[in-house]
């Protein structure tokens, strides 16, 4: 049995959720979810801690040290080449709109607003993936390890809308009119920063 399956295992015979695990042994949760999807494995430490936090010999937990971390060097080998993938897309979705605009007369006066739309769209994306740690550091705001994930998703989320509705409106903007354009962004904006509002009041407490 895999560490992944028997970490999985030893938790639910124990009646405890990922995150009851993850505060018990003063982890993250997230931690926890990468352990027993394969994804990692912990240090010699935790891997301690959790041997006397279930009660079994570590050898019980990792059978086979050499073939877990065979594996966990291929998922992360795996996960680099998606990055790589991803951010070659994002550069020729970029240099492709820049040709579009330069190419299309109506476009070049809007296309300031595409780029501040795409970094939106790009945040927004890496928010709700749970890297929004890269504009928020949860060490100077009040989000527990347990409602991270939804904070990041509904900022995500939030950031995502303001970036769709920038890049709709200079299209918008380009072949029909500026305001038309600018009535988008306004609804776009408000209903973006209506949910971040709502992220910040709900899961960090407070604006600030």
């Amino acid at each position: 049995m895999e560490f992944s399956d028997k970490l999985k295992e030893l938790r639910m015979q124990k009646g405890i959720s990922q995150a009851k695990l993850a505060r018990d042994i003063h982890i993250s949760r997230s931690a926890v979810a990468k352990w027993e999807n394969g994804l990692g494995l912990p240090s010699e430490d935790s891997l301690n801690i959790l041997s006397e936090y279930f009660e079994i010999n570590v050898s019980e937990l990792l059978p086979n040290k050499n073939s877990e971390e065979s594996l966990v060097s291929k998922n992360k080998t795996i996960k680099i080449q998606k990055n790589i993938i991803t951010g070659l897309l994002i550069v020729c979705v970029t240099v492709f709109l820049i040709w579009f605009c330069y190419n299309f007369e109506q476009l070049k006066n809007v296309f300031g607003l595409f780029g501040l739309g795409v970094i939106f769209i790009i945040l927004g994306i890496f928010n709700m993936k749970g890297n929004i740690a890269s504009v928020h550091w949860y060490n100077r705001r009040k989000v527990t390890k347990e409602n991270q994930k939804a904070y990041c998703m509904v900022m995500g989320l939030g950031t995502l809308i303001i970036g769709i509705s920038l890049f709709i409106s200079g299209i918008v903007q380009a072949f029909i009119g500026i305001e038309a354009g600018a009535f988008i962004i306004l609804i776009g904006v408000l209903a973006g920063f209506a949910l971040m509002l709502f992220a910040q009041i709900k899961y960090n407490k407070g604006i600030f």
